[in-house]
């Protein structure tokens, strides 16, 4: 079973928008990892071009005699699963409580808050969909699975959202792009459900 640890976490916090909050920079040290015979290290940032969490360099040290690292292993080795599994441990969010939140604090909070008014569940929209951003996770589907729409709906509130100018401009130029797509896939296979997903995943 992989386990992860968090090291070396850089003292400044940058404002990834949306109420969204992530170190400058950190170590991801991961460690039982399937076929991998020793610790991934990766030194992970926060990128602002990029506006998401990116692997600056990645390391695999054996764990002795008998065991090699191999173009294959490194190949194979899933460094956006780990990148994605270590920014939601460091990210915090800022709900309007007294104090940020975590990953893991947040999305509790709001699966069990069924009080929003629709105003709140598309500002709720917009700072999932950063969120996910951020940590490279897929945004329609974070927002879909934690507010319990289809993909489609969701698709549909962060257009809405844009309409109301709730995003910034580069999230809306991506949300208009994905609205047109959908409205194509749905004229020809109709309206999509919603996903499944168990969460990241580094052994699969």
């Amino acid at each position: 079973m992989p386990e992860l640890s968090i090291e070396l976490v850089d003292d400044e916090i940058l404002d990834a928008g949306d109420g969204i909050h992530i170190p400058r920079s950190w170590v991801a040290v991961v460690t039982g990892i399937p076929d991998v015979p020793g610790a991934v290290r990766a030194h992970l940032v926060y990128d602002p071009t990029l506006r998401r969490a990116a692997a600056e360099s990645i390391r695999v040290d054996r764990s002795g005699q008998g065991d090699e690292v191999t173009t294959t292993l490194l190949r194979d080795l899933r460094v956006q699963a780990i990148v994605k599994w270590a920014a939601a441990r460091v990210v915090r969010i800022d709900g309007g409580l007294s104090e940020p939140e975590t990953y893991g604090q947040y999305l509790t909070r709001l699966k069990a808050d069924e009080s929003r008014s629709e105003e709140q569940n598309l500002r709720e929209a917009v700072r999932l969909y950063r969120l996910a951003s951020v940590i490279n996770d897929g945004p329609l589907k974070l927002v879909s699975e934690q507010l319990g729409v289809s993909v489609s709906t969701a698709t549909r509130m962060m257009n809405r959202a844009r309409i109301a100018g709730l995003v910034d401009e580069a999230t809306g130029r991506e949300v208009l792009v994905q609205a047109r797509e959908q409205q194509l896939r749905e004229q020809f296979t109709g309206p999509s459900v919603r996903p499944r997903s168990p969460g990241p995943s580094i052994g699969r």
